[in-house]
């Protein structure tokens, strides 16, 4: 029968485990709460206001790309005008997301048309790494520009490579 001494030793074993989980456990949840809030939700939100931005700017200039952060300043104001949400300001945006100014919507959609698994990659992290999207692939900025290029244009009225800005 073990003496008393040896019971509470067990007892101390096994509550000093019972914190270290516990002060694990809180850790994690503290660390994923803080990536959560301050990496995730501010990164999604770039990429569905990146997308909103890049697609009202094709609907607003005849379906040309945008060549700065200046000229999405216009899309910025055309979906405040409609009353749609921009979530995240122009300059905050340019801390997450690194956008291809060269970008070809013409040749975008013929690449597209000749591979029906075709993704576009014109819209990304700083490092050229795919953004978040925790709100839905709707809200991921590549896909919501393509989904308009397949819906409104055509090979035959695309812009050409030759338009200028």
């Amino acid at each position: 029968m073990p003496s008393p001494r040896s019971r509470v030793a067990i007892w101390k074993r096994l509550l000093l485990a019972f914190v270290i989980l516990l002060i694990a456990a809180i850790s994690t949840i503290g660390y994923s709460l803080y990536q959560m809030v301050h990496y995730k939700i501010p990164e999604s939100y770039a990429a569905w206001t990146t997308g909103n931005l890049m697609v009202e700017y094709l609907q607003t200039h005849t379906n040309r790309w945008p060549r700065s952060w200046e000229d999405l300043q216009s899309a910025t104001n055309s979906l405040l005008e409609k009353g749609m949400p921009v979530y995240m300001p122009l300059g905050q945006l340019q801390g997450f997301v690194k956008i291809d100014w060269q970008a070809d919507p013409g040749r975008l959609l013929q690449a597209a048309s000749n591979d029906p698994n075709f993704t576009i990659n014109v819209v990304t992290r700083l490092d050229g790494s795919k953004l978040l999207a925790v709100w839905g692939a709707d809200t991921e900025p590549n896909v919501k520009i393509m989904r308009y290029l397949k819906t409104t244009l055509t090979t035959s009225n695309a812009v050409p490579t030759s338009a200028p800005p």
